[in-house]
């Protein structure tokens, strides 16, 4: 039995400095490739475009970002470090608005793309809101379609990107019917995020998501700062 673990060991070794071999005397030339064509499906590129509208030239626009080149594992040994990598290293991010001068990372955006929820889309879903949370990153979230209105991506945006104006609007509470105002949260974990308040507080307390879609239904009291994950 030891004698067969040694060939076995052996011949590993063997194959391993073989393969090594070969492909340290291939030459470029002996390789072929060919383009696989857009990097972005038709409905991605529409949605592009309409994220570049929005954003204006207050932030750039990147597309299939590799995780592991935007954010780093945070960890007290090579193996920690090399687990934590190991789940960005092959995952990316569908949408990233960077700073225009530094590049500085802004805002992720995850564009679902229709399909249903299976157990690879949960993970992804579970390791995109985690990496972000834990790196401080906002991530938004957005339906594909064939068509997409730039107003709502503007104002999606306006609350992580302060120099994005949004279109504007006029709100009313859905408790006293009293004109809205816009206020900006000044502790708490989503502090300098933007969000709608009754201009009647303290007497009437009610807020609403700055992010609100207004043709889906919205419960009573959403909490003005949750991330848009549609």
């Amino acid at each position: 039995m030891e004698n067969i673990f040694i060939i076995v060991v052996l011949l590993v070794v063997f194959f391993f400095f073989v393969q090594k071999r070969l492909i340290k005397t291939e030459t470029y030339k002996d390789c072929k490739y060919k383009r696989k064509g857009a990097l972005l499906n038709s409905q991605e590129t529409a949605f592009l475009n309409a994220l570049k509208t929005a954003v204006g030239e207050h932030g750039v626009v990147l597309a299939k970002v590799n995780m592991a080149n935007v954010i780093a594992p945070v960890a007290t040994n090579k193996k920690q470090w090399f687990v934590a990598n190991s789940k960005i290293a092959k995952s990316y991010f569908d949408f990233l608005i960077c700073d225009p001068r530094s590049l500085e990372p802004r805002v992720a955006i995850e564009l679902d793309n229709g399909k249903e929820l299976d157990k690879g889309k949960m993970e992804r879903q579970k390791l995109l809101m985690h990496v972000c949370k834990s790196s401080n990153v906002p991530l938004i979230g957005a339906s594909i379609k064939h068509s997409y209105q730039v107003g709502r991506l503007r104002r999606l945006l306006a609350a992580h990107i302060d120099l994005i104006e949004p279109d504007k609007e006029v709100r009313f509470c859905k408790k006293c019917g009293s004109p809205m105002v816009i206020k900006i949260a000044s502790q708490g974990e989503f502090k300098g995020r933007r969000f709608f308040t009754c201009s009647r507080q303290p007497q009437c307390t009610y807020t609403e998501n700055y992010n609100v879609v207004f043709d889906e239904p919205e419960p009573e009291n959403p909490n003005p700062n949750q991330i848009d994950w549609s």
